[in-house]
């Protein structure tokens, strides 16, 4: 296209608007969330020892490292393909609430408490180094199932404070699927609170940090500590075990606060929305005007 300004032309190139190759959707951002619970489901045996999970090198390898390693794989191919990659890892409008860091920090701060309760000489190196690669696998998976692409979905369809409370819930009762790995039911019932309470500060480091790195990090990190005590502690150890339980009830009055904090920062997001329902546009004075007619002078004979 060119524009002619006198005897010189210009041209002006066309204004492309940015659009994402697949828009987003609820039905897509549920999608790999279901089919992970099927697989889950699929692969999954009653005779399975949940408990022996991460106690081991071959554990690690074969129930964290490859199959999360693979999970991370295929969903990062279908983040590309649809082309979330900006909106499902960056939020652009981060929280101004900053006393809610307080619960992130708090879960850092009992994620490195846990460290020192850790027997570092009951396993070898490698299964720390291989450990941690594991539980970073589960990070990067399940906070960008969840705190990802799951958010992108729900925020299509639902406000903020639902999208809220839909991604903890779903994060949570995606815990509950332990059970048929051979998990008990009424330990693996306190775990899905657990987590959905948990999924709220996961929430907050994203909403704080403007990024899923935060909420990767602190996931791992979490993991990380949880299962190198539970590997390197033997249970008849009350020297290390009474610490541990006074730091998991802790930890589970931190999570109280992230709660709390996470529901504050997702209604004061709507707040825009609930005023929009509230008040309604009032029409100009004009618009309720009624013309009258002007009375006509007897006309002249």
């Amino acid at each position: 296209m060119r524009q002619w300004y006198g005897r010189r032309a210009t041209a002006v190139a066309p204004v492309r608007r940015r659009r994402w190759p697949v828009p987003p959707s609820l039905l897509l951002g549920l999608a790999p969330l279901v089919a992970f619970a099927a697989v889950s489901a699929w692969r999954s045996r009653p005779s399975d020892d949940y408990g022996t999970l991460g106690q081991t090198v071959e554990s690690v390898v074969g129930a964290l490292v490859l199959p999360e390693g693979i999970a991370v794989l295929v969903l990062c191919a279908y983040v590309t393909a649809l082309g979330w990659w900006p909106i499902a890892t960056v939020d652009r409008r981060r929280t101004t609430l900053r006393w809610t860091l307080t619960a992130p920090a708090l879960i850092a701060v009992v994620c490195l408490a846990r460290l020192p309760l850790v027997e570092w000489d009951a396993q070898p190196v490698g299964y720390f180094v291989l450990l941690a690669v594991g539980v970073l696998f589960v990070g990067v998976f399940e906070e960008l199932l969840t705190r990802g692409v799951l958010l992108v979905g729900l925020r299509r369809r639902l406000p903020e404070f639902g999208v809220w409370i839909g991604s903890c819930v779903l994060f949570g009762l995606l815990h509950f699927l332990n059970v048929l790995a051979g998990a008990e039911v009424g330990v693996t019932v306190v775990q899905v609170v657990f987590a959905a309470s948990f999924g709220s500060t996961l929430y907050l480091a994203r909403r704080l940090t403007g990024n899923l790195l935060a909420p990767v990090l602190l996931h791992a990190f979490w993991d990380f500590g949880s299962i190198a005590v539970s590997a390197t502690v033997p249970t008849g150890d009350l020297a290390r075990m009474e610490p541990a339980g006074v730091i998991g009830l802790f930890a589970f009055a931190v999570l109280a606060l992230g709660v709390a904090a996470g529901g504050v920062v997702a209604w004061r997001d709507d707040r825009g929305r609930r005023l929009g329902r509230r008040w309604r546009t009032v029409p100009p004075m004009g618009a309720l005007a009624v013309q009258v007619d002007e009375p006509r002078l007897p006309s002249a004979v």
